[in-house]
């Protein structure tokens, strides 16, 4: 087919007048309004995703809601007609690693492909996509400044939140990951592959392989954990994107 990637960008994003060179992918559009009040000069786009341009600290920056799933977070960074952009992407996993507890902060140096969407650019099931070591740098130079703990390493992007639940699942699982989620990889190998740079970080919600996963009832401790992170997950999504 071979479309202009301007037309793409403008049929999946509703014809934007802009998107930054600095843009925070997030996983849910009813949060953008959150995000919106510590903008000023918005402007409101979207078709198949939805999405926000507005100034932050006197800098052009763009946030988008990707929907939750792989395809649907790697399709809408390689939608974007934007070479040399800055990606970062904010989400939720659950902890595989012994140290990780939930309200954790994790930093995905790498993904690995177990998500089916990569397979379309070509990789091999259960390839390892790297983050770019450059924004890496600067979000852990972001979490020292706001003093908060975070663990980095390797992270499992999954295509099925099912068939987790099933003891067959995690002989797939390679040993070495830190933790579990449904984006990481498209988003890094999306990215690598419209020329954008990429980093991703999470916090964790759930510990499925220590019996504590979204199924079971949290502790009061586990819920008080939950809500502070949430309360401070805008204030701290924008500081990573304005630092990097």
């Amino acid at each position: 087919m071979n479309k202009p990637r301007k037309l793409v960008q403008d049929y999946y994003f509703g014809n934007p007048i802009s998107i930054a060179e600095k843009i925070l992918f997030i996983k849910r559009g009813t949060q953008l309004a959150e995000y919106k009040d510590h903008l000023t000069d918005v402007e409101e786009f979207g078709h198949i995703w939805q999405g926000l341009t507005g100034k932050l600290r006197n800098e052009t920056v763009s946030i988008i809601a990707t929907g939750i799933g792989p395809s649907l977070v790697g399709d809408s960074v390689y939608a974007i007609d934007k070479p040399g952009a800055v990606c970062l992407y904010s989400g939720t996993c659950g902890g595989l690693g012994k140290d990780l507890e939930i309200g954790d902060y994790f930093l995905a140096t790498q993904a690995i492909c177990a998500d089916g969407y990569c397979l379309t650019f070509g990789e091999d099931a259960f390839t390892t996509v790297n983050a770019d070591e450059i924004l890496i740098n600067s979000i852990q130079s972001s979490f020292s400044q706001l003093n908060i703990p975070y663990s980095a390493g390797l992270t499992f992007t999954t295509g099925s939140v099912v068939h987790e639940n099933d003891p067959d699942f995690w002989k797939f699982v390679n040993p070495d990951c830190q933790t579990i989620e449904m984006g990481c990889a498209p988003f890094y190998l999306a990215a690598l592959r419209s020329q954008k740079r990429a980093t991703a970080y999470f916090w964790v919600t759930d510990l499925p392989t220590r019996g504590k996963s979204f199924f079971d009832p949290c502790s009061a401790e586990a819920k008080k954990i939950k809500q502070n992170r949430y309360e401070q997950l805008i204030s701290t999504d924008l500081k990573m994107l304005s630092d990097i």
